[in-house]
């Protein structure tokens, strides 16, 4: 057994005291300091980069804020964020909302005075049908169109999209209208009946000048466009009468819906350069008045009529046998005190350039020669120009038999001549005719009376009309015989049918004499001559039917027994 003395002998020496500790007073950089100076580092990063991709910020007014939310709204041009609505508050007057709205910094060139703001949401219009519907689901959001103009930070937002957008190439053009019709903002603009256009405002700021009308025309069409372009308006549908009845025209179904605008160039307007932008044109009431247009040289008229003028309206047209040469301004009624007489103005206005001069004519587009025309007869007259409606019109012709008359000279305009109207001269000539009869005395209108029933009465017993009467009683009932024996023997009847003819003829012949003893002594327009002549073309008709029947007996005499071929 090891002693307990001897272990303790054998241990491990017993270690030096320890020595004093050494303090090193130089600081060292810890590495866990790193963390927080990247982090740091970062956020100034990011905080730069925000704040240099930040753009100004800016303000819209709009009515109401429908649709906008602070910190959701976002402001768009072609799907493209350029900005978010930040905060709405509404003015002072409570009338309109302010937007306020941190742009990037990307749109800050394109924030100009002509840059326009709105907020799309579903939208119904007759011109652009539904649109906006997938802000349904994402919410609606605020458009940017840019614009011209110097920088600007203030915008008043459009409560409409509009209708031209700022990148759509074309022409503007002014119209002038008297009145706007069913024409709107987005209403077409048709070229031949191709939609070129959209109307994109109207200006009523001075409603008793007119209107002023904003189209736009699309590129390349507005080429077409010329000093002398004609535009109309194409709204809804037209129904107008004339000489051949009812007519009804249209654009398309577009206008009808919600109106619309067409124009057309002439051929003799398409020199030059095409009209630039702003040029103003007039916008006449439909097609008819702007071929009407056309005509510039207009020379007025009046003429008087006596009679009634019902179914006479301004815009009727004026006519020289049958081809349009003017139209009615205006009509009226007047009372002449001093002749104390009715009469009825009617204001007309000719177009001489409707009428192709062949050759030279001094003074023709001035109306020097109209006081010549009416010495040689010129009238105005009345006439129908529809049998349907009942309109009437103004005709001119010339009336050789009418009373020399000139050219009046009326207050403002000169006076051409009139003569009644059809009906009212067939008047006139039975009024004159029933005069002249009640001029006469009336025991020698009786006495005309009596001789001419005498007369009757002479003829009627004389010799010749009695024995023709009697020969053509003989040969019909001779005629009567002969189809009622045809059935039983034709041998007979083909032995009596040419003397039977002979004594028809030989009637004829008498009644032909005696007819032109009647025509000596009662004239071509006695009644009896007439009856007498309806009697001989019967008669003639008979014989006819006679010797017909003759002719086909001769050819065919089997008809007796199986009939007519043919069933006929």
């Amino acid at each position: 057994m090891t002693d307990v003395h001897t272990l303790r002998d054998t241990a491990a020496p017993v270690p030096p005291a320890p020595l004093a500790p050494r303090i090193d007073r130089k600081r060292r950089f810890s590495p866990i300091w790193l963390i927080p100076i990247v982090a740091a580092l970062v956020g100034v990063y990011l905080a730069w980069v925000t704040q240099s991709e930040k753009g100004p910020t800016i303000t819209i007014t709009f009515e109401t804020a429908d649709g906008l939310e602070a910190g959701k709204t976002l402001i768009k041009h072609k799907e493209v964020v350029f900005g978010t609505v930040t905060s709405l508050a509404l003015t002072e007057d409570l009338s309109h909302v302010v937007v306020t709205a941190e742009m990037t910094n990307e749109a800050a060139p394109h924030l100009r005075q002509g840059t326009r703001f709105w907020v799309v949401r579903p939208r119904l219009s007759a011109t652009g049908g539904l649109s906006g519907l997938s802000t349904l689901i994402s919410g609606a959001y605020i458009e940017l169109d840019p614009g011209p103009g110097d920088s600007a930070r203030h915008f008043t937002g459009l409560e409409d999209p509009p209708v031209v957008r700022a990148d759509m190439a074309g022409t503007a053009y002014i119209l002038k209208a008297d009145r706007i019709g069913s024409v709107g903002p987005g209403s077409p603009v048709f070229f031949r009946d191709v939609q070129v256009g959209e109307v994109m405002g109207f200006d009523s700021s001075d409603l008793e000048v007119g209107v002023t009308i904003h189209a736009f025309v699309r590129a390349p069409y507005d080429r077409y466009v010329h000093d002398g372009t004609r535009f109309w308006n194409a709204s809804g549908i037209s129904i107008g009468t004339g000489p051949e009845g009812f007519k009804v025209q249209l654009e398309s179904l577009a206008a009808v819906l919600a109106g619309g605008i067409a124009f057309d160039t002439p051929a003799t307007a398409r020199i030059g350069e095409p009209s630039k932008a702003g040029t103003a044109f007039t916008l006449y009431p439909d097609a008819t008045g702007s071929e009407e247009a056309a005509y510039t040289i207009r020379l007025p008229y009046l003429v008087h009529f006596h009679g009634s003028v019902r179914g006479l309206a301004p815009d009727a047209p004026v006519e020289w046998r049958g081809i349009k040469v003017g139209r009615v301004v205006d009509l009226k009624l007047e009372y002449d005190v001093a002749a104390d007489t009715l009469r009825i103005p009617v204001v007309i206005e000719l177009e001489p350039q409707r009428v192709a001069l062949v050759g030279e004519k001094q003074g023709f587009g001035t109306g020097e020669f109209m006081p010549e025309l009416v010495r040689r007869g010129l009238r105005a007259q009345l006439k129908t120009a529809s049998l349907l409606t009942g309109e009437l019109m103004v005709s001119l012709d010339f009336f050789p038999d009418a009373p020399p008359e000139t050219m009046g000279t009326g207050e403002r305009y000169p006076v051409i001549p009139s003569v009644p109207d059809e009906f009212a001269a067939a008047m006139q000539s039975v009024s004159g005719i029933l005069e002249k009869v009640s001029a006469l005395p009336l025991d020698k209108v009786v006495q005309q009376v009596d001789a001419t029933l005498k007369s009757f009465e002479t003829l009627a017993a004389s010799p010749d009309i009695t024995a023709s009467l009697r020969s053509l009683a003989e040969a019909l009932t001779a005629t009567r015989d002969l189809v009622s024996q045809a059935n039983t023997d034709l041998g007979p009847i083909m032995d009596k049918l040419p003397p039977l003819l002979t004594t028809a003829q030989q009637a004829t012949q008498r009644l032909s004499g005696t007819l032109a003893s009647v025509n000596s002594g009662y004239g071509n327009d006695s009644t009896f001559r007439r009856d007498l002549v309806r009697l001989m073309s019967q008669v003639d008709d008979t014989l006819r039917s006679v010797r017909v029947l003759t002719d086909y007996l001769e050819q065919h005499p089997e008809s007796l027994i199986r009939g007519k071929a043919g069933g006929g």
